[in-house]
């Protein structure tokens, strides 16, 4: 999930973050274990890892829609890749190469044991780096037909640096930047002032990005907009799933600080509570060249 510059206030507290002991065993244990992403519900039975699932197939859908069809010739750069979930599926559904780009060195760790298992280390391979500095084996690793991103970019300080990134790799023609991100809507910080800063806190985040600050910042760099899907209904559902899941497991994690689980628990409420003041924004952004 995370990634952004390593220089930047948010990102030193996102790599912190997501690298602590008790922080990676709530997003392993509770968030499904494979990805730490929004998923998409078609019941509120469905579990947290078949929502988020249905995320990553929602997205190569709209890939196909777009123009674009994933095969063994494409190669994809997967930025905040956390746990790898969504380049192995990529890669075991269509045989093309990933890239996997995260910060956080615990949960690369975790993806290359994983991919590993999975015997698709061959397809997909796991860069530390971050989003506004691409490392010379990212860059090295392109050019790429599909940049992918799955509720990372909120970490950023610089989101106009990362587009800028992403048009260096992306191949000149034909090429397509499809990701998901939390966002503030319209106002969002003159309405609820106190419930923002308080639901920003939890990832020590500076800003949040929104639909239109998004749409300008890749026009400006040329790219067409192939289409927005607003899917911010599912937000408070996954968010409260994980919620009672956190709560449901608290008594069974083992080694963990609870003061850093009750502080992921109020995050929880304070994000869904943003979400039903109509204050959050999530959906599936498509780009192309």
């Amino acid at each position: 999930m995370p990634g952004g510059s390593p220089t930047s206030s948010p990102t030193a507290s996102a790599r912190t973050h997501y690298d602590t002991p008790t922080t990676d065993a709530f997003y392993y244990q509770i968030w499904g274990g494979e990805d730490i992403h929004t998923g998409i519900y078609t019941s509120l039975t469905d579990t947290i890892a078949d929502a988020s699932q249905r995320t990553v197939v929602k997205m190569a859908e709209k890939l196909a829609a777009s123009g674009l069809s994933l095969d063994s010739t494409k190669r994809v750069l997967d930025q905040g890749a956390g746990y790898g979930g969504a380049a192995r599926w990529l890669a075991k559904a269509y045989g093309c190469k990933v890239t996997c780009l995260n910060l956080s060195s615990v949960q690369n760790e975790r993806n290359k044991a994983m991919t590993k298992e999975a015997k698709l280390d061959g397809l997909v391979e796991v860069v530390e780096g971050v989003f506004e500095d691409l490392p010379r084996e990212v860059k090295d690793g392109g050019p790429y037909d599909v940049v992918w991103s799955q509720d990372s970019f909120l970490h950023s300080a610089d989101r106009e640096k990362i587009v800028e990134e992403i048009d260096g790799v992306l191949v000149p023609k034909g090429g397509r930047v499809i990701f998901t991100d939390l966002m503030a809507s319209k106002d969002a910080f003159a309405k609820q002032p106190e419930l923002m800063e308080a639901m920003m806190s939890r990832l020590d985040l500076s800003s949040l990005g929104s639909v239109e600050s998004y749409k300008m910042a890749f026009e400006r760099r040329g790219f067409q907009d192939l289409g927005y899907w607003d899917g911010v209904e599912n937000f408070s559902i996954h968010y409260g799933k994980v919620g009672d899941e956190l709560e449901r497991k608290e008594g069974e994690m083992q080694g963990v600080d609870k003061a850093v689980i009750e502080k992921q628990a109020v995050g929880m409420k304070n994000w869904i509570k943003a979400a039903e003041e109509g204050c959050i924004n999530w959906g599936i952004f498509c780009f192309g060249k």
